[in-house]
């Protein structure tokens, strides 16, 4: 059997309502060189029958005990063949042609070992957004940090990224606390990964949208990820471990400018969940006093004061 360019890695827990569409978004590549790697996270509905009744000898299954998204993401990529991996999670979809613009743009350009593609996603609404950069079709990103610090936020997509697998061995792979137990919830799972990468490795970007991310599947439109404790200090300590070896000044700032822009992220995401004590706690991290922090405070004042209220509602219910 002929080695297979692609190793596509699917982690999968309980997304019977999607992995099929997933699926079918592989098989029906214009690109035919690759095998499907999909690593079963301890499911406990019928997503691994659906799974199952797909009959191709390219998926290959892998069950594991639920150890969480980045375990399995790990998992998936010691258990690939091919020489690229590439990552779909099993609620987003491939568009047709993303194997095969992957493919064109590692033949053209050679030496490279990081490529993603533009992406699109659809909101809970049902609005559909392209997440592009720049205008030209294909292109070397010369400032990944830049890009990220200005907007605050990434142009790349996990399930539309293509790595050489040799690549993991020199920068490690997904963060995760623990090989044997999940340990919750990380809004910012894989964004590491990508910055540890770009520090060594170019990326050969694509405007070519190649990914589907939908954000309007049930898991997905949990406020505040349900009520699994987030785990995020992994991407502030690897922002800080970067800035502490750069020598760069201008790369130290636009790591701290990133790591402004998480600081507000999570303090936003603590309050969603109510954790008004974890939105503080980001917020006294941050070393600059803008506007947007100021506002993230006064957030902070009204739900403490609705929480009094609610507390004092009760209390006269009881009495």
């Amino acid at each position: 059997m002929n080695t297979p360019f692609f190793s596509i890695i699917i982690p999968l827990y309980n997304k019977e309502k999607y992995i099929r569409r997933a699926l079918y978004s592989v098989l029906n590549q214009k690109f035919k060189n690759y095998e499907i790697i999909v690593i079963n996270d301890g499911s406990t509905d019928r997503s691994l029958p659906v799974v199952q009744s797909i009959k191709d000898d390219r998926i290959k299954i892998y069950n594991q005990k639920n150890l969480g998204l980045n375990n399995a993401r790990n998992a998936g990529i010691t258990k690939a063949t091919g020489k690229y991996v590439s990552f779909l999670d099993a609620d987003d979809e491939y568009r047709p042609n993303f194997l095969n613009k992957m493919y064109n743009l590692i033949n053209k350009y050679k030496g490279y070992s990081f490529f993603a593609t533009a992406f699109r996603r659809v909101d809970k609404n049902n609005l559909q957004h392209d997440t592009v950069l720049g205008k030209k079709k294909d292109f070397i990103v010369k400032d990944f940090l830049g890009h990220i610090a200005e907007t605050g936020k990434f142009f790349i997509h996990v399930s539309s990224i293509v790595v050489k697998k040799i690549v993991f061995k020199k920068v490690g792979m997904f963060y995760v606390k623990s090989k044997k137990h999940n340990c919750g919830t990380e809004i910012v799972g894989d964004f590491d990964l990508w910055i540890r990468i770009a520090m060594k490795y170019k990326l050969v970007y694509s405007n070519y949208v190649g990914c589907i991310y939908y954000k309007n599947t049930s898991i997905n439109m949990l406020s505040g990820y349900g009520n699994k404790k987030m785990n995020n200090s992994f991407f502030e300590d690897t922002i800080n471990n970067i800035i502490k070896k750069s020598r760069k000044r201008t790369e130290k700032n636009k790591l701290q400018e990133i790591l402004y822009r998480f600081f507000n992220l999570m303090a936003v995401q603590s309050l969603i969940r109510n954790n008004i004590k974890e939105a503080k706690l980001y917020l006294n991290k941050q070393t600059k006093k803008t506007k947007e922090v100021k506002q993230i405070y006064g957030l902070i004042l009204k739900k403490e004061i609705e929480n009094n209220l609610l507390q004092n509602v009760k209390k006269n219910i009881n009495n």
